[in-house]
C-alpha cells in the first residue's frame, strides 16, 4: 500500500453533487468518492459536510484512515464560491491543512481546455461562461438564478410557466407547449402560481426539457423561449470570445442541446471538451500541490 501522510484531493462541489479525488503527495491515485450538493450560496453548511465527506469516503476508498484529511491539501472549485466572501469563508471552514477554493467554472474550465487558450459555457440548472488568454481569466455570469443565470434551465422552465399563464389569460395565444403544461396543473394557474412560488431553480428546471422538444416540434411558444435564451447565450459569450478564440465547449446539462441553435460566429468554434470539471480540479491540485510546483 502506498504510505502517505498528506493526501492531495482534486474536488467538484456543484450544485447537484460534489465529486472528490484524492491523490498521494507524488500525485498517484489513491480513490475518488462522491456526495450531494455542494453550493455555498444556497446551502454553506451542506457544502462543508459534502466537500468533507466525499473526501474522507475517497481515503476510505483507498484504504486509508479518514483522520488523514487534517492534513490533507485540497483544490475545490465550488458553486457560489464567487460571490461576496463566501469563497473566502468557505475554505476557512475546511477540514485542511491547505486548502484553494474557486468556482465550480474555474475548474470546468480546466478540464475543458486544459492549460491552452479556451472558452467554456457551463448551462444547465444554472449557467456561467468563462474565458482563459495565456494567464488572463475572464468570466461573465454565474451569479445565480435570481439575477442571472443566462439560457439555464431554471430560466427555461420559469419562463414557460410565465408563457402558460399568459396563454390561460388570452394575452398570448394557446400552443401545444403551453397547453401541455396547463394540463400538468389540471388547468388551474393558482396551481402554477403557488408552485413557481416556492419553487427552486431546480424545480423551474425540470421543464426546460419540454421547451427544448417542443421547439423541435416547431411549437411557437417553445421557439420563442429558444431564441431569447440563444440571444442571451450570445451575448455572454461575446463578453469573452474574441478574434483569437479557436476553442469554445458546451458544458452541462443543456450546454450540448444549445450546438444547434448557435450562430456560425460561435458554432465554427466548438470543440470537444478533454476532460471533466473534476479532471481540471485535480490538475488545479498538482500545479499547487505537488512537490516542485511552481504555481504556488
Amino acid at each position: 500500500m502506498t504510505h502517505v501522510t498528506a493526501p492531495i484531493f482534486g474536488i467538484d462541489g456543484g450544485g447537484t453533487g460534489c465529486r472528490a479525488i484524492a491523490l498521494s503527495e507524488r500525485g498517484e491515485f489513491l480513490g475518488e468518492a462522491e456526495t450531494g450538493s455542494a453550493n455555498v450560496m444556497t446551502n454553506f453548511a451542506g457544502a462543508v459536510d459534502n466537500v468533507t465527506k466525499a473526501c474522507r469516503l475517497a481515503l476510505s476508498a483507498a484504504g486509508l484512515s479518514e483522520a488523514l484529511i487534517a492534513k490533507g491539501h485540497a483544490f475545490v472549485g465550488v458553486a457560489g464560491a464567487n460571490v461576496g466572501s463566501r469563497g473566502a469563508d468557505f475554505e476557512q471552514a475546511l477540514p485542511f491543512e491547505k486548502s484553494i477554493v474557486e468556482t465550480d467554472a474555474r475548474i470546468a474550465l480546466q478540464g475543458a481546455v486544459g492549460d491552452a487558450d479556451g472558452v467554456v459555457a457551463i448551462i444547465g440548472t444554472g449557467s456561467a461562461f468563462i474565458a482563459k488568454s495565456g494567464k488572463a481569466i475572464r468570466t461573465a455570469g454565474g451569479w445565480g438564478f435570481v439575477v442571472g443565470d443566462l439560457g439555464s434551465g431554471a430560466r427555461l422552465g420559469r419562463q414557460l410557466l410565465e408563457e402558460a399563464l399568459l396563454a390561460h389569460d388570452h394575452v398570448r395565444a394557446t400552443t401545444p407547449i403551453t397547453a401541455h403544461v396547463l394540463n400538468d396543473f389540471r388547468n388551474n394557474p393558482q396551481t402554477v402560481v403557488e408552485y413557481a412560488h416556492s419553487a427552486s431553480p431546480g424545480d423551474f428546471g425540470r421543464f426546460a426539457p419540454l421547451v427544448l422538444e417542443f421547439a423541435e416540434r416547431k411549437d411557437p411558444t417553445a421557439q420563442r423561449i429558444m431564441a431569447l435564451a440563444v440571444q442571451d447565450v450570445e451575448e455572454a459569450l461575446s463578453a469573452i470570445v474574441d478574434d483569437k478564440t479557436e476553442r469554445l465547449c458546451l458544458l452541462g446539462g443543456l450546454g450540448r442541446r444549445y450546438r444547434g441553435f448557435l450562430s456560425e460566429r460561435f458554432a465554427k468554434i466548438l470543440a470537444d471538451p478533454q476532460g471533466s470539471a473534476v479532471d481540471g480540479a485535480v490538475a488545479l491540485a498538482r500545479q499547487n500541490f505537488l512537490a516542485g510546483s511552481t504555481a504556488r
